[in-house]
């Protein structure tokens, strides 16, 4: 985690925020890089200097060797990564006839998360949550800066609700409760969609990672289908005959092995998150957040980015859009206002999550932010909601029907003021002044000013909706430390619609499909909670797609 004079840049796990927790739940890729024009000569230069540098993968490696490999197994298809979107195409595949192996360099099957989100589903049906398509999709490709493939938006609309249709029963038959998140943001201008799963139950869940229960789920029933793992045997290489990609050579202990696939390969081997190499090339932004919460961390080094250049795939074009969402050090920021280490409003509250990441990670003095509030607290959060809301906002594991109550974020926010590092309560501003650490004088004018524009009911600095200005007068005053922290870097291989790679004239390579975060075009420059949890989604819905398609060539 990142202190006030030193950042660093690591993998950590989301348990402490489900600990305790009685839902225990929460929400929660070779392009060219990016050159400038009409530079100085001497910065033209140095960019010319970067457009020559040769980055690690960008010479494939030697072929291993015939005499290497100690053994050969044959199978229909090869799945390359168990985690989400690896176990959903093995089991799809499975279920259809095929005769499946899955690779994977870690010691078991992998989930995280919480929220699952699809544009429809039977359980959205019977709450009587419909989405417009139409309108879904066009703000779809809005938020993602115009560059989303649109064919694959609508792949993922049209096709979503079928895929965790799919789940549903498995999920229940292994006694997990499907829930949907009604925590979505609904105002306008970023307004997201009902369409977040929520599973309840699982054993997972009571370790504080209810995200993997899915990921159980699937890979038992891949089990009993006959789908043989591989675990600590990472793909290396793909193997081409002809245009044709027929195989994959792994490292297991014991030495090589080949595996022969008949029908195709899919790459399901996470995102380039954990390559800092690959991030410095498609997406700086990663780097610059206040930490990772990916897990397992050390296993999204973008493997399966590498292989499927090799041969011959093209990545989308950069810079990869990042999951980056505020909940670096305290999960609780709400809708109140924001300063920076300086003391000063920066930014309109009232927006989405990956805009106060992104906001706060451009601030001087260092990437984070404080949420100031008072003792009023709970009533103005609950109003807010059926007008705002959104994940860090309201609550991430409020259910549909239900009543928001402040019982879960009081008990978060009691943990942060015991730890003294993520949050804390003080009687005036002054002394809250100091504890934050930021410079009083200018901390209480902007508090003034705030309170002003809050009595006035018009927000001439940053035109906040009037309705979400709330004075900060009544004591104890409260500051919630927040961060912009990287989950996934969302971005990879050229697809179509079978989720077939695609080389640099747009052609399929025979063979290979590419699934989960190894994929790309869905996302362009940002990843958009148009509906939460919808990289999961993708990530269950390419997998129910490719395990099929695979067998249809």
């Amino acid at each position: 985690m990142m202190s006030s004079d030193k950042k660093t840049f690591k993998g950590i796990s989301r348990r402490d925020f489900f600990k305790g927790s009685a839902l225990t739940v929460a929400g929660i890729a070779a392009g060219g890089l990016l050159v400038g024009c009409g530079k100085p000569k001497q910065e033209a230069a140095q960019t010319q200097a970067e457009k020559l540098r040769k980055y690690s993968w960008e010479t494939p490696p030697a072929p291993i060797p015939a005499s290497q490999i100690k053994e050969t197994i044959q199978a229909d298809v090869v799945v390359v990564g168990s985690g989400l979107a690896g176990l959903s195409a093995a089991l799809r595949a499975a279920e259809n006839g095929a005769k499946v192996a899955v690779l994977e360099k870690n010691t078991t099957w992998t989930g995280r998360g919480g929220h699952f989100g699809v544009a429809e589903s039977r359980e959205m049906k019977k709450a009587g949550l419909v989405n417009d398509k139409k309108l879904l999709v066009r703000d779809w490709v809005a938020r993602t800066g115009n560059r989303a493939k649109e064919e694959l938006v609508w792949l993922f609309v049209n096709n979503s609700g079928g895929a965790m249709d799919w789940f549903l029963p498995k999920a229940e038959a292994a006694q997990l409760t499907p829930v949907l998140f009604t925590g979505y943001y609904k105002g306008p201008n970023y307004t997201e969609y009902p369409g977040t799963h929520l599973f309840r139950g699982g054993p997972m869940a009571k370790k504080g990672n209810p995200g993997a229960d899915v990921s159980l789920v699937l890979y038992n029933e891949a089990v009993k289908l006959g789908v043989t793992f591989y675990f600590k045997t990472p793909g290396e290489q793909l193997v081409k005959e002809g245009d044709r990609v027929v195989g994959v050579v792994a490292k297991a202990s014991d030495g090589y092995k080949r595996f022969n696939a008949a029908k195709g390969v899919i790459l399901a081997t996470g995102d380039i998150g954990g390559n800092q190499e690959m991030c410095e090339a498609y997406a700086p932004l990663a780097l610059k957040a206040n930490e990772s919460q990916y897990i397992p961390v050390g296993m999204n080094t973008g493997d399966g980015h590498k292989m499927g250049m090799w041969a011959g795939g093209a990545m989308e074009d950069a810079p990869f859009a990042t999951a980056i969402h505020p909940q670096a050090f305290s999960f609780l920021s709400y809708f109140f206002l924001f300063v920076n280490q300086q003391g000063k409003r920066f930014m309109n509250e009232d927006t989405w999550v990956q805009a106060k990441s992104l906001e706060t990670m451009r601030q001087p003095e260092g990437p984070w932010a404080f949420s100031i509030y008072d003792a009023k607290w709970p009533e103005e959060v609950k109003a807010s909601l059926p007008i705002g809301g959104g994940m860090f906002w309201d609550w991430m594991g409020h259910i549909h029907g239900e009543e928001w109550k402040p019982d879960m974020d009081q008990k978060f926010l009691q943990g942060y003021l015991e730890e003294g590092k993520k949050a804390w309560k003080a009687d005036t501003l002054d002394e809250l002044a100091g504890k934050i650490g930021v410079p009083a004088d200018v901390f209480k004018a902007t508090v003034a000013r705030y309170n002003e524009l809050a009595k006035t009911k018009e927000d001439t600095d940053f035109g906040k909706r009037p309705e979400l200005l709330t004075t900060i007068e009544k004591p104890p005053f409260y500051a919630n430390k927040f961060g912009g922290a990287l989950l996934v870097v969302t971005a990879g291989l050229n697809v179509d619609t079978k989720l077939r790679v695609l080389d640099a004239k747009q052609n399929p390579i025979p063979g290979l499909y590419a699934v989960g975060n190894v994929s790309g075009g869905l996302y362009g420059v940002d990843y958009p909670t148009i509906i939460d949890g919808n990289s999961h989604g993708r990530a269950l819905t390419w997998g129910y797609l490719a395990g099929k398609n695979v067998l249809e060539g």
